[in-house]
């Protein structure tokens, strides 16, 4: 297990622990809210109360101080008027947070839309959870991998199906399956990615469903794939009760609503997704922040 954390970088290794447990998702806010400012203002170095009013103020969901979630996160340093640039657990020293800045460490900082958009859909993933708790299982954890298999999080997928096996071993050979798919669309290489769907399809016979996953439908995507027709697929769920679909649906629409924002469907392009996830995250308008 320990070769997975080390070749995932910070925050993939975050956000395979807030799999775990979703309540903790709003310490993404603070990244999240920072690439807001940035887009905006066109500077990768913010004030750092801009970004912390941004992520705690309308929510005030977040526990902890500012200072320990920026070193969790290990995706920021801290710049000083004078010049002098903090970062890790210098961070724990700051006092006074007047005049600082806040910038994206620099292996993030260049491929910085990348960056923003596994953001919002590691946001998506952890907000999708129908049902929390502090000790996983089967059915939870498998409903989350096939969300974040779903966003195209391909790399997070595969090393958290390879955490699964271990976990559950009477459920290994569908998490298996999953990371093997997985794999496929990270690695594609020809040959081997074929013989890795085959692997993947075998070990998928033994199901007709698993936790609600429609693997009868994951069997014949598979055999597509396998038949040249390559083209991202969805996993998808059976024993969904529309009611309570509908129901969801209803509150996201009368949440759009009240915050003004403009239509989102489920047939609205990639970027009208996005923006959606970002209306959720906008703060309301007040009055500009005085020194």
């Amino acid at each position: 297990m320990l070769r997975i954390w080390e070749e995932l970088d910070r925050l993939e290794n975050l956000f395979l622990e807030l799999l775990d447990d979703p309540y903790k998702k709003e310490v993404l806010l603070y990244p999240i809210c920072y690439c807001q400012q940035v887009r905006r203002s066109g500077e990768f170095e913010i004030p750092l109360e801009r970004v912390l009013y941004c992520a705690e103020k309308p929510y005030k969901l977040v526990g902890g101080d500012w200072r320990d979630i920026f070193l969790e996160l290990g995706v920021f340093y801290i710049k000083a008027p004078n010049g002098e640039i903090l970062q890790g657990k210098d961070i724990l020293r700051i006092k006074d947070k007047e005049r600082l800045k806040v910038g994206l460490l620099q292996n993030y900082r260049e491929d910085f839309y990348g960056f923003y958009t596994r953001l919002l859909k590691y946001w998506s993933v952890l907000s999708s959870k129908s049902f929390y708790g502090n000790n996983p299982n089967p059915e939870a954890s498998t409903r989350m991998l096939v969300l974040t298999f779903n966003e195209k999080l391909y790399k997070e997928s595969r090393y958290y199906a390879e955490l699964l096996c271990g976990r559950y071993p009477r459920e290994k050979g569908f998490f298996e399956a999953v990371k093997l798919l997985s794999e496929f669309y990270s690695e594609h290489n020809g040959q081997d990615s074929k013989e890795k769907l085959k692997k993947a399809l075998k070990l998928l016979k033994q199901f007709e469903s698993f936790y609600s996953v429609d693997v009868v439908k994951l069997r014949k995507d598979i055999e597509k794939l396998i038949n040249g027709n390559v083209k991202p697929i969805t996993i998808s769920f059976i024993r969904e009760r529309r009611r309570k679909k509908r129901g969801l649906l209803s509150r996201i629409w009368s949440f759009i609503k009240s915050l003004g924002g403009r239509r989102w469907s489920s047939a609205s392009s990639e970027a009208d997704y996005y923006y959606f996830i970002e209306t959720l995250l906008r703060k309301p308008k007040r009055q500009p922040m005085t020194n």
